[in-house]
């Protein structure tokens, strides 16, 4: 693969502060100083080979895919070597575009003057079927095994904290649990996410050590659709010790951390309209990647391990996708992701995004930033979390537990944050939260029917060590939970979204479909 010295300069826009919108602009540097033989580490500095790929190797993902599932992460080279992509520049109403012959091409394409935000990769396709690459690789609509298929990685250091920063590349991404007709065709599901289709995918993790511990992770970031959840490490399965298990949706690749075979549900924090709960695709996990017991030498040849600083195209701002047109049902608006380098996750990867908030490393959190899409119930100290972030020292273990379900859990990875993960509580079930002090924060998620309510519970002046019981009743509007017979301080119900109810609440939310289906003509 080629090479590439890189000293980067990434910025995130539209951290929210105040109600009002700022712009944060972060300098990555090397991380070392030239004329001295003793390293200093500066705050989000990039990690310098070989140590970099011998991380990335140690913590590198282990990707189970949905049986249903055919397509793969894909090495973006080879993909350009089937000399059946094009390089498009939107100019006016038609777009100039030219074949790519090969990688090199591309490469030189993207550091070109008059490439910029315009600019786009056509990928080959024109219904969902046709996007594959060669035939040897079926069933399958892009390789599985071999060089054809690679995932690549950032790493960066900052607060003694390593931050493994995990993308692969998929040629489409169909989402299978709405019907077309009745999402993509809609102005409110393209503007809301809801309408998923696009050539073009980049998903992953980002994965966190402990403060100054190459071997143990701290915690885990997993991406889904728009939003990053963090899960601490604690719950997450690990393959070799090191490698957290990451279930990949069919169609839509949304990464999670337990697999779910029917009537699996997206984030509550990307909830249409902020009350209604998205369906997901199947994620059962009975795909094994076939590179996943490959021992990858990062960035040599045939390797299924890149670094992503070494590659020309990190931070071309263009977009890997012609949007979406014929394979959605018409659908004009582009859709298609922009490089892993001008992505937020890539840019600050110790920040993770859900229900319209930023929370990073170094700044105060808020508990609910860790009750990710799988999270059934979390004990928190958010002084201790908030510190625990600040500080790049190893801070002592706290009281905080729960037994959910039969089990016992105590060993928190994360400083001031406890998790369960597993599906929301029903009415009749109960379990216990052991808390650390008066700051402590209890928050579960339960289900009735149709709605799922999370309940949040503090300010109750509890003492260490003392044991909260958690009930779950059948209520009037959705689950009752009560902490040692109270009630929560604060409480939301989401619905859960049927196709019909769905289908509704997008027409209520567009004006009109007939004036955007005539723009295209």
């Amino acid at each position: 693969m080629r090479n590439r010295a890189y000293i980067g300069l990434a910025a995130l826009a539209g951290a929210l502060i105040g109600g009002g919108v700022a712009l944060v602009v972060l300098v990555i540097v090397n991380g070392s100083l030239a004329s001295s033989q003793t390293r200093k580490v500066e705050p989000f500095s990039l990690v310098r080979e070989p140590l970099a790929g011998r991380l990335a190797e140690q913590f590198r993902p282990w990707l189970l895919f949905d049986t249903r599932e055919k397509w793969r992460p894909l090495n973006v080279d080879y993909m350009f070597g089937e000399r059946a992509q094009r390089f498009c520049l939107r100019q006016g109403r038609v777009p100039r575009c030219i074949p790519i012959h090969d990688a090199a091409e591309f490469d030189g394409l993207v550091a070109g003057k008059p490439a910029g935000p315009g600019g786009y990769i056509d990928i080959n396709g024109d219904t969902t079927d046709s996007y594959h690459g060669p035939a040897s690789c079926r069933p399958l609509f892009d390789c599985d095994r071999g060089p054809r298929s690679a995932i690549y990685y950032n790493a960066t250091e900052s607060n003694g904290r390593y931050y493994l920063d995990y993308w692969w590349f998929l040629r489409f991404n169909h989402f299978t649990r709405l019907a077309l007709s009745q999402s993509c065709l809609l102005p409110a599901a393209r503007e809301t996410g809801v309408c998923d289709e696009h050539e073009g995918d980049w998903e992953g993790v980002t994965v966190v050590t402990r403060p100054h511990d190459e071997t143990h992770v701290e915690y885990v970031v997993y991406a889904a659709h728009k939003g990053t959840f963090r899960y601490s490490g604690a719950q997450l399965q690990f393959r070799e010790g090191t490698r957290p298990v990451v279930y990949v949706t069919e169609g839509g690749h949304s990464a999670y951390p337990l697999p779910c075979s029917h009537s699996c549900r997206q984030p509550p924090g990307l909830a249409l309209d902020g009350v209604l709960e998205l369906p997901e695709s199947a994620h059962d996990g009975k795909a094994s990647w076939g590179r996943n017991a490959e021992a990858c030498v990062p960035n040599a040849a045939g390797s299924c391990l890149f670094a992503l600083n070494a590659q020309p195209w990190t931070h071309w701002p263009g977009e890997w996708g012609a949007g979406c047109t014929s394979a959605c049902g018409g659908a004009l608006d582009a859709n298609s992701p922009r490089s892993p380098g001008v992505q937020a996750r890539f840019q600050t990867p110790w920040c993770s995004f859900q229900e319209d908030i930023f929370t990073c490393d170094g700044r105060s959190q808020r508990c609910s930033d860790w009750l990710s899409a799988q999270v059934v119930a979390l004990a928190c100290d958010p002084i201790l979390l908030t510190d625990a972030q600040r500080t790049s020292e190893k801070l002592g273990p706290s009281k905080l537990g729960l037994d959910v379900a039969g089990v016992s859990i105590r060993n928190a990875t994360t400083p001031g944050v406890v998790q369960a993960l597993g599906a929301p509580l029903k009415p009749g079930t109960e379990m216990t939260a052991i808390v650390d002090g008066p700051a402590t924060e209890i928050l579960v998620r339960a289900a009735q029917g149709g709605l799922v309510s999370d309940d949040s519970f503090a300010n109750f002046g509890w003492r260490a060590g003392q044991s909260i019981r958690i009930t779950v009743a059948r209520g009037s509007d959705g689950p009752t939970v009560l902490a040692d017979g109270r009630r929560a301080r604060e409480r939301t119900i989401n619905e859960r979204a049927t196709p019909a109810g769905l289908h509704r609440a997008l027409r209520a939310l567009s004006p009109s479909t007939k004036p955007h289906l005539q723009e295209g003509r």
